[in-house]
């Protein structure tokens, strides 16, 4: 054996054996060290919220600042798009969340919560895509109140009732893709990125009176909401916008007509009803609401010259349409037992399905037929169904495994029809078989976490494979105050025109970092 392959042998043993000794050990004493030092990081609980807490006794102070970046791992390329991207970043948040309550009486308080964010993406990087701020201020930074002001309301609390008046916002559903979860509106500027971890932050509360009573095992939850918000999908000239849309159209856009406030017509109205016994909760909801994104409607025609040749467009008129939704929803925890090579293991099964009817929806048949003069509107009905069945199992090692199957279906659809609320992605019908897995780190005493999570994207009757959504993250819990994340996201597979494949130049790696005071 010559010196170099008996030097190479020795070397790597001796770092075989300080990885399988003393990796462990070194990486405690620095983590260690670190820990400490961030222990006790709090200047904003100390400096700020202590003494205006000691100030006022009577206020609760809390908040958080959250850094949040996604970089493009590809410059280049448009996914199927019209445009090609010139900008890498596809966000630089920084979001400042400062929540209050004030206790008035037992059982009365006042709360509100602010949001100011500012989104360096569109200063901090060139692009000439990137101009989704000249219309709206609010892509890039909230300087408005209704932004700003994110909730606030009274809550009037007793032992078998609740109340609470004002700007706020109502959690229905707890699966990941939107359910049941669907009183409040959602800010989807990160378009197929948004997930469910997400909605606290992107839901947009709005004006309503929210009733709760109690019945023993029963809760019934009214609600009454005045204001409207539709959902702000990724505007264009913003990092996620559709990049497949035209650029230029001779129709005659007339505007979109909104729900009023002021109108007593334009109110919408919810009810819930919850019931548990033992292991398993179960309830049914039910809201006439409206449509949170508008649909185009044509209202007559106009001409415009083509080399001097007379031709006809479409005059459009976007309004939001009234709709019902009716929905169940169930869980049911236990735990299976004597499981072959893992034991026991707890177990939690959960349901929610919704079905809307009267979905208006563009049809392109009509609209072809208004286009040569017939009376015609443009649109159609149709309903929808969207469901999901999800089972969690808690693993040993502290491991999590979800599978949540979900499904998405427009009913008696037709070629030519446009996207439906809750139906089908680009199709009749979708499925999409979510896969997570997390499991923490012994050797960082839990505080390090990996997760992964599949989203693999199915649609018939005719576009069959859609793609799939691969999202990996590593979390760390510096202390009770910070904590970070590093994240990958990759859209793989699927055509230009499909919901994820039409993002298959947006891999992106991010990262992410929480104060919480």
């Amino acid at each position: 054996m010559n010196s170099a392959l008996r030097y190479l042998l020795i070397t790597t043993a001796c770092l075989f054996a300080f990885a399988q000794n003393g990796l462990a050990g070194t990486f405690s004493n620095l983590t260690s060290k670190f820990d400490r030092s961030l222990a006790t990081f709090d200047p904003i609980g100390k400096h700020v919220r202590a003494p205006i807490e000691k100030a006022i006794p009577r206020l609760k102070f809390s908040g958080s600042l959250k850094q949040s970046s996604d970089m493009l791992l590809e410059k280049k390329g448009n996914g199927g798009g019209l445009a090609e991207k010139d900008f890498r970043f596809l966000q630089l948040q920084n979001l400042l969340e400062v929540e209050t309550s004030y206790f008035i009486d037992h059982g009365l308080d006042i709360n509100a919560t602010a949001h100011v964010l500012y989104d360096g993406a569109y200063g901090w990087q060139g692009g000439t895509q990137l101009n989704a701020d000249e219309s709206n201020r609010n892509n890039e930074i909230y300087n408005n109140s209704e932004r700003i002001l994110r909730e606030l309301y009274v809550s009037y609390r007793k032992p078998k009732f609740d109340l609470k008046l004002g700007k706020q916002q109502v959690a229905w559903g707890k699966m990941d893709g939107q359910f049941i979860d669907i009183v409040n509106s959602m800010d989807r500027r990160e378009s197929a990125q948004l997930e469910s971890e997400d909605y606290e932050y992107r839901r947009l509360p709005t004006w309503m009176a929210n009733a709760t009573y109690y019945f023993r095992k029963t809760t019934v939850q009214a609600l009454y909401i005045i204001d409207f918000e539709h959902d702000r999908n990724a505007a264009p000239g913003s990092p996620w916008g559709d990049t497949n849309l035209p650029t230029t159209t001779h129709n005659v856009d007339l505007g979109v007509s909104r729900p009023k406030a002021g109108t007593f017509r334009d109110h919408q109205y919810g009810l819930r009803i919850d019931r548990s016994t033992g292991g398993l909760t179960y309830g049914l909801v039910y809201m006439y609401a409206w449509d949170k994104n508008p649909v185009e409607r044509v209202t007559g025609r106009a001409t415009y010259l083509d080399d001097g040749v007379q031709k006809y467009s479409l005059k459009l008129k976007s309004r939001h349409e009234r709709v019902h939704h009716i929905g169940a929803t169930a869980d049911y925890a236990t735990t299976i037992q004597n499981v072959p090579w893992v034991g026991n293991v707890p177990t939690v099964f959960r349901v929610e399905a919704l079905y809307t009817n009267g979905v208006r929806v563009t049809d392109s048949d009509k609209r072809a037929a208004a286009l040569s003069g017939a009376s015609t509107d443009g649109t159609s009905k149709r309903d929808t169904l969207r469901a999901a069945v999800a089972i969690e199992f808690a693993l040993p090692a502290r491991t999590t495994f979800i599978f949540q199957g979900s499904w998405y279906q427009t009913l008696n659809h037709k070629e030519g029809l446009g996207p439906a609320l809750g139906g089908g992605i680009g199709d009749e019908w979708s499925l999409i078989p979510l896969v997570h897995v997390s499991r923490p780190f012994a050797f960082s005493k839990d505080r390090m976490k990996l997760e992964v999570t599949a989203f693999p994207l199915i649609s018939g009757s005719d576009t069959g494979w859609g793609g799939i959504k691969t999202k990996v993250r590593l979390r760390y819990q510096f202390s009770q105050f910070i904590n970070g994340e590093f994240r990958y996201t990759g859209y793989d597979s699927g055509d230009s025109g499909d919901y994820y494949g039409h993002f298959n130049k947006y891999d992106n790696v991010g990262w992410e970092l929480n104060y919480e005071f």
